[in-house]
């Protein structure tokens, strides 16, 4: 990562958190993830609804007790008044209420850094994007996968050339672990993703769809024309859908596919991509994320691994390490957050935060992720006809 980000400012960017207590399930990563290369400072938070929970979280990681805030609302008004107010946001708060806290901060002039699914509707998401075009502030999705090196360099392939015309595109993120594949025996204890009435029935797809749908526009530069989709329902107890697959066209002819669920049994997280061209295919992994398979038509396939010479700055940029030495999610997750400092400061700094926000998750894939989930929902109880992206 580029030492002179924070010479070019002085400080450190200040940062608070929305949601991300220590009731969250991604808060943990998150402060792993802007903690990695020393660009951010946590300063301010409202962790948590739970008033005792956001209490110990302030605590536990330092932030004072004049900055821990009881609403997201008097937080942003009162950090845009202070002259050491945040310079972003994270949000971490269960989606449904992701749109009016993104709307509360950029109101206040402060930047945000959003959880995925951006929205709970797609009129919330066309409305979101709306104002963050107004605002001119920086708004980043953590669709994190993104910020893996091989997925990176997948891209940079497909750009290339060399994998010929696209014909199909295929992303699964299918995991089967305990914590997802059954109910817990009190309902009282399901998680906000799933119940119904937090994000609808198809909240899988804002979960863990939502990923590999990002991931197959992100590698590929194509974007579907046409959905179709089937959900069902495996788990004793569940209200919401836990599995999913969803066909696509696209205006080229290229197809797609994405299978999502929380009931493949025996797989652990199971996120993978495949493209497939004319005249050569990729395969991804993210279990085995250090490396990225090439398969020529002709000639033997070529195993790339993480860190190599002999790819793109971006690439190189995006692996810390020798090879040998794994990074993994959190340095994926942290890439992101590398990026969103380097735009951070250039937009403070006078300079051009174009080079730094190309490759970033933004409004706009937040708002083509909430299509995606719409359009399924509509094509499934319609008996999986096809529906118009």
């Amino acid at each position: 990562m580029n030492s002179d980000i924070l010479a070019k400012l002085g400080r450190r960017l200040r940062l608070g958190m929305v949601g991300g207590g220590f009731d969250s399930v991604i808060g943990e990563t998150h402060r792993i993830a802007f903690q990695a290369d020393g660009f951010y400072d946590l300063v301010a938070g409202a962790f948590s609804i739970d008033r005792e929970v956001a209490r110990r979280t302030a605590a536990a990681l330092l932030v004072g007790g004049d900055r821990l805030y009881d609403d997201y609302r008097e937080m942003a008004r009162r950090e845009a008044a202070r002259a050491d107010g945040i310079d972003v946001v994270v949000i971490a708060t269960p989606p449904q209420i992701h749109q009016e806290v993104a709307v509360a901060f950029l109101s206040a002039g402060i930047d945000v850094i959003c959880e995925k699914p951006m929205t709970r509707t797609v009129a919330q998401a066309e409305e979101l994007a709306a104002i963050v075009a107004a605002s001119g502030r920086l708004f980043v999705l953590t669709h994190c996968y993104s910020g893996f090196p091989m997925v990176r360099h997948a891209r940079d392939l497909v750009r290339s050339g060399a994998l010929g015309r696209l014909r199909m595109i295929e992303a699964e993120f299918a995991g089967g672990a305990p914590g997802v594949a059954v109910e817990p025996a009190d309902p009282a204890e399901r998680h906000w993703r799933f119940r119904a009435a937090s994000m609808g029935p198809e909240a899988i797809l804002g979960e863990v769809g939502s990923h590999a749908h990002h991931l197959m526009g992100y590698v590929s530069g194509l974007r579907p024309n046409r959905i179709c989709a089937r959900m069902q329902t495996f788990a004793a107890g569940r209200e919401v859908y836990d599995n999913a697959y969803l066909a696509f066209d696209y205006p080229d002819g290229a197809v797609g596919r994405l299978w999502a669920s929380y009931v493949a049994v025996g797989t652990q997280h199971g996120l993978s991509l495949r493209i497939y061209g004319e005249t050569a295919a990729l395969e991804w992994r993210e279990e085995d994320a250090e490396y990225l398979r090439l398969r020529p038509l002709h000639g033997p396939e070529t195993v790339l691994r993480s860190g190599q010479d002999g790819t793109s700055d971006l690439v190189a940029r995006s692996a810390r390490f020798r090879p040998g030495h794994p990074e993994g999610y959190p340095l994926a997750f942290a890439n992101l957050y590398a990026e969103a400092a380097s735009a951070l400061v250039a937009m403070r700094t006078g300079g051009d935060p174009s080079a730094f926000t190309a490759h970033l998750p933004t409004v706009f894939d937040g708002l083509e992720g909430m299509r995606m989930i719409a359009g399924a929902a509509a094509s499934n109880r319609e008996d999986a006809r096809w529906q118009p992206l």
